[in-house]
């Protein structure tokens, strides 16, 4: 059996302050064994150099055809028991690894695991907690996918068996895509409680563009939406439900730790009365405390 346990692709083009936040928040895991797959769409602002210079990084600098084509191509070259991606404007909080890996250790039977995750402006700063509720097919074929990418962990058999690729036609919602298909396959999907990752937002996200909605629709009719609105609409009023009574939209304070460069460097985020719910509008964040925390 491979040493390496985790394998993370990340995907990215001329984002290298990002990116190297990213990189941060990996190499701040503890217990696991991991590499770092970097797929870069031959940047033009330094990315390349700079990742020449670390040599731990399994980067790769060469054209794609984009995001999702180039996380295949990571993939491709991975080593790991467990595949997952993580974009350079997301983090993995400390100990995500080590929590995702003790999961499926004693869980066997799972083929993907995904957890809830911290939406913040790009310094780190919170806006939403998004508290997910255990996968449910109906949800994600008539609605959106609400497993944020950056939570999810596939085991490696998906990928050996040709399950596992993200179809690069679809620009922005191939992944809503890729777990209904992992889902048809009779995968087993579970939730894990707890945060797990920061996703970063600053408007300019692939999920919020306009052709998004088209992509979305045309993955719906493939897998069987219910073509009136009437009954999406009766369906996601379910979601909301269950969301609800599973505390999803309940306020609360949480402290966390965000990396601030490759190092990593820490600063610990604290933010009161925070809930599920966001919108560009709360890009000025919402952290009531910021202050500077070295690396454990």
């Amino acid at each position: 059996m491979t040493s390496v346990r985790f394998s993370i692709a990340t995907p990215t083009r001329n984002s290298l302050d990002k990116l190297k936040r990213c990189v941060g928040s990996v190499r701040g895991q503890s217990g696991v064994t991991l590499e770092h797959l970097v797929q870069d769409a031959q940047s033009s602002d330094g990315t390349p150099a700079w990742l020449s210079e670390q040599s731990e990084l399994q980067a790769v600098s060469e054209k794609d055809t984009g995001m999702y084509d180039a996380i295949n191509r990571a993939w491709a070259r991975s080593r790991g028991e467990f595949l997952s991606w993580l974009n350079s404007d997301e983090q993995y909080l400390p100990g995500t690894l080590a929590r995702v890996q003790t999961f499926f250790d004693m869980h066997p039977e799972v083929d993907v695991v995904f957890g809830n995750y911290i939406v913040a402006d790009l310094l780190g700063r919170p806006v939403a907690l998004r508290r997910e509720i255990p996968f449910r097919r109906a949800y994600v074929v008539n609605g959106f996918l609400n497993m944020q990418s950056a939570t999810i962990f596939y085991r490696r058999h998906l990928w050996d068996s040709g399950l596992l690729r993200l179809d690069s036609q679809y620009r922005y919602a191939a992944d809503k895509d890729l777990i209904l298909r992992v889902a048809a396959a009779g995968t087993v999907i579970k939730h894990i409680p707890e945060y797990l990752s920061v996703f970063g937002i600053d408007g300019s996200n692939l999920s919020t563009h306009p052709e998004m909605a088209k992509e979305v629709e045309k993955i719906r009719r493939q897998f069987g939406a219910f073509r009136s609105k009437s009954l999406r609409q009766l369906i996601m009023l379910g979601r909301r439900i269950e969301r609800l009574f599973s505390g999803g939209y309940r306020s609360e304070t949480i402290c966390y730790r965000y990396a601030v460069d490759e190092t990593p460097r820490y600063v610990e985020v604290v933010a009161t009365r925070l809930g599920g719910r966001y919108s560009l509008a709360d890009l000025e964040g919402r952290a009531d405390e910021v202050h500077s925390v070295e690396p454990s």
